[in-house]
């Protein structure tokens, strides 16, 4: 059986694979740590292994992309035809947002509310105030 190693274990360079998720660690210093924690078990990997692996892996994934794509089209088609459809359009379709409401709270506009801020006495005599120095200069 092969030696396993905990995840956060300092280990030697080279590449380790996570048993139960089958992801893949590179370790790129003798002494650098494995990712996760206590939990995750990993397994070392030889490089001649890996080489050999990664173009045989990507030519099942260049086989295997046409039958995922026709599987994700006929899957979308059933859908769509059982009346699973409306599901997707409920959570891309936004109302548009009527004049006067505000977006971030999603209270609906007040009565009378023509999106214009309202008048202000203060504000109104702080910008006459404000006009009047700057014709000063």
């Amino acid at each position: 059986m092969a030696k396993t190693y905990a995840g956060g274990t300092p280990v030697k360079s080279g590449y380790y694979i996570d048993a139960r998720s089958f992801a893949f660690a590179n370790v790129a210093r003798d002494g650098g740590a494995l990712p996760g924690g206590a939990g995750n078990k990993f397994a070392r990997v030889p490089t001649l292994v890996v080489m050999a692996a990664a173009p045989a892996l990507g030519g099942l994934f260049v086989v295997a992309l046409p039958f995922i794509g026709v599987g994700v089209v006929v899957k979308a088609l059933l859908r769509a035809m059982a009346g699973g459809a409306k599901e997707v359009a409920a959570t891309v379709a936004t109302p548009a947002m009527p004049a006067g409401s505000t977006a971030l709270t999603g209270k609906p506009p007040e009565e009378g509310a023509t999106g214009k801020p309202a008048a202000d006495e203060k504000a109104e005599a702080l910008a006459k105030e404000i006009a009047a120095k700057r014709s000063e200069k």
